[in-house]
């Protein structure tokens, strides 16, 4: 038989029984929509990492207390020797593999902003936070040394604190602000980031120096974090040595506090959206393998209804391999129509999806993981039903009532 006249055959059938073959594709639609979906939620967090870090050199890193080892002193928080300035100053100064180290701690306080109250996170900085995090004044000035030292009451804002409540950001600088009852004058607004950095939401911070954060803000139960930046990618592990080795000499228990680079960090990060894809691609694998177990069903029904017809096609001189491919065909034709309806439904569905706050990022492998996926399906699950009705026996077949 050509393969023009089978392929006649087949739309033939595929037409004659349309809803039969919707209501078995429906598990293939689904099927590819969520393969396609999940692949675009797994690149989208994995995106949403690597910029989430992109700000951020590969050469940073953290120093940040270990909550399981912090467990062991709560009946005593106090037992844990904080960082403080002078100590990452004494850090800093020697430490031959270190380009600069901050310190910085945050706490919630009732913040009055051009008339408005909020109870707000605020952040403790030293000055280098500015180099370490990227993080430039727009407008205005940046929280200098001085102000550390001196405990200025000043404070930066993020972009988008200086926008919501003064309209522009410009006009920020130079107004003053009240936390916890201090008045603190607004020097500067920081860029616009768009997204975290590091440990921080930027946009959304109202900044102050450390020193004044320690004095007026943070809490007593509060332990400050300290994040560095080694002087070059290549001495990322010797800083972190030497500042493992500087911790157990300045602090008694200085194995309470983790250092970790951000590439670590990152690493971790990633690892994590891609066993997220994995769970999830693995539930739309059973979606496949449900649905191509319809696909199997609707299959032997149909060599069931149309045994007469295979007769007459092995009495026509049809060969086995024939018959077989005919109703492989078909189960792969199902498959394939289930595939494209999907990827159609899951074009209408992505946009969508920002109102659920989960990042996706659109990609032609997901098109083609699904269409993959559909494919063998088909050609798994069609192919025993195909068999079957390519060991028909002329005779028998042409009898079938």
């Amino acid at each position: 038989m050509k393969l023009t006249e089978m392929l006649r055959i087949i739309w033939i059938n595929i037409l004659q029984n349309k809803f039969k073959v919707i209501l078995s594709s429906l598990g293939i639609i689904v099927g590819a929509a969520t393969i396609v979906l999940v692949i675009a939620i797994g690149q989208g967090g994995e995106a949403e990492i690597t910029k989430q870090f992109g700000d951020l050199s590969a050469a940073t890193i953290y120093i940040n207390p270990d909550e399981s080892k912090r467990a062991l002193f709560n009946t005593d928080i106090t037992k844990i020797e904080r960082l403080n300035y002078e100590l990452i100053k004494e850090i800093r100064e020697e430490n031959p593999y270190l380009d600069d180290i901050m310190l910085l701690d945050s706490g919630l306080g009732n913040v009055t902003i051009n008339g408005e109250a909020y109870l707000r996170n605020i952040t403790g900085v030293t000055s280098e936070y500015e180099k370490i995090f990227n993080l430039s004044a727009a407008y205005g000035e940046n929280i200098t040394e001085y102000d550390v030292e001196e405990k200025s009451l000043v404070a930066v804002l993020g972009y988008d604190v200086a926008v919501c409540n003064y309209g522009m950001a410009e006009y920020a600088v130079g107004e003053y602000i009240s936390i916890n009852n201090k008045l603190l004058k607004v020097i500067g607004v920081l860029g616009r980031k768009g997204d975290n950095v590091g440990v921080i939401l930027p946009d959304f911070s109202v900044f102050i120096p450390y020193s004044v954060g320690e004095e007026y803000l943070f809490s007593k139960s509060s332990i400050p974090r300290a994040v560095a930046l080694a002087n070059d990618i290549s001495n990322v592990d010797t800083a972190m040595k030497w500042l493992r080795s500087s911790l157990t000499y300045f602090l008694d228990n200085g194995d309470v506090y983790t250092i970790e680079d951000v590439g670590s960090r990152m690493d971790v990060a990633l690892q994590s959206a891609k066993i997220m894809s994995m769970v999830l691609v693995s539930v739309a694998a059973i979606i496949f393998i449900v649905s191509g177990i319809g696909i199997m069903n609707v299959l032997f029904v149909s060599v069931k209804e149309r045994t007469r017809e295979i007769g007459i096609l092995k009495a026509l001189g049809c060969s086995e391999d024939n018959i077989l491919l005919q109703f492989l065909l078909e189960s792969i034709a199902i498959s394939v129509f289930g595939s494209m309806a999907g990827m159609l439904l899951s074009v209408f569905i992505m946009p969508l999806m920002k109102y659920t706050e989960i990042p996706v990022l659109p990609s032609v492998g997901g098109q083609l993981a699904a269409l993959f996926f559909s494919l063998l399906t088909g050609t798994v699950f069609g192919f025993y039903p195909a068999y079957r009705a390519s060991k028909e026996k002329p005779i028998d077949a042409l009898n079938y009532e």
